[in-house]
């Protein structure tokens, strides 16, 4: 202790003033937020039957503006969130998207497939460039039910928080943070499945243009199923709830046959 050895006290300025505490205190807080801050996620939560507006205005492709009723135009959708000049996850799940509807058996002209850039500097000429890009994993006529759509105005940023998506700006490195997934959607705009992306198979994305269309889309065989089946939320994935209900039965079963035999043995004691 200073003080002791020399019977003096410290001059102020030689000692650690409260004003220095708090700076290092503020700079380690700072210091700590970091990680959070750099690894913060933006928000991912779509609510089935959310009603998206309708009357937003995007360009498509050739530059033609239109709302998003028009394009729908009666028609159930499949939709996605990105931007165009993504070098990550965008063109790939599009192109799984369109590899996998031109498997199916949904004519390609009875639905959409919109993909909204959240970019406010995207272009009808970006549009086209991605729109070029998925043409490899689709044939024409499944490219017809395509829509690429941009906004200089914001609009589909805003389109995507109504869905229940956010997005993060990293300037530094000029892409976007964003969550993606296929969200179907009603003839009337409303959120009627979410399909995590690159877990879905051409059944999944059948089965929820089919379910979205309120029956006007599919065959028995998919109404059929759709009557047996429940959508498995973790997997992403439909599955028969029939499946569902003998794994609970045996559940049950074993549950059972492990109860009488600790009853029996009790009875035995």
């Amino acid at each position: 202790d200073t003080t002791r050895a020399t019977g003096r006290a410290l001059p102020d300025r030689a000692r650690p003033g409260r004003p220095a505490v708090n700076a290092w205190l503020t700079a380690f807080s700072l210091l700590a937020a970091l990680p959070a801050m750099a690894f913060a996620r933006p928000a991912f939560d779509p609510e089935i039957g959310a009603q998206l507006s309708l009357d937003r205005v995007f360009r498509d492709a050739s530059g033609e503006q239109r709302t998003i009723g028009q394009m729908l135009a009666g028609r159930p959708a499949l939709l996605i969130f990105g931007y165009d000049k993504c070098p990550n996850l965008c063109g790939v799940t599009q192109q799984a998207v369109a590899s996998d509807l031109k498997k199916t058996s949904l004519d390609p002209d009875t639905y959409r497939a919109l993909f909204v850039s959240i970019d406010a500097a995207d272009t009808p000429e970006d549009a086209g460039d991605a729109q070029a890009t998925v043409a490899a994993a689709a044939d024409a006529r499944n490219l017809s039910a395509w829509r690429f759509l941009t906004s200089a105005d914001g609009a589909g940023g805003a389109l995507a928080a109504e869905a229940g998506i956010s997005f993060d700006t990293r300037a530094r490195i000029d892409q976007f943070a964003h969550p993606i997934a296929v969200i179907a959607l009603t003839p009337k705009g409303r959120i009627a499945q979410v399909l995590p992306a690159l877990s879905f198979t051409p059944r999944d994305l059948e089965l929820a243009l089919v379910e979205a269309s309120s029956g006007r889309l599919g065959s028995i065989a998919d109404h059929v199923f759709l009557l047996c089946a429940g959508f498995d939320a973790s997997k992403g994935r439909y599955t028969p709830a029939i499946w569902a209900a003998l794994k609970l039965a045996s559940i049950v079963m074993v549950v059972g046959l492990a109860t009488a035999i600790l009853l029996a043995r009790g009875r035995r004691a």
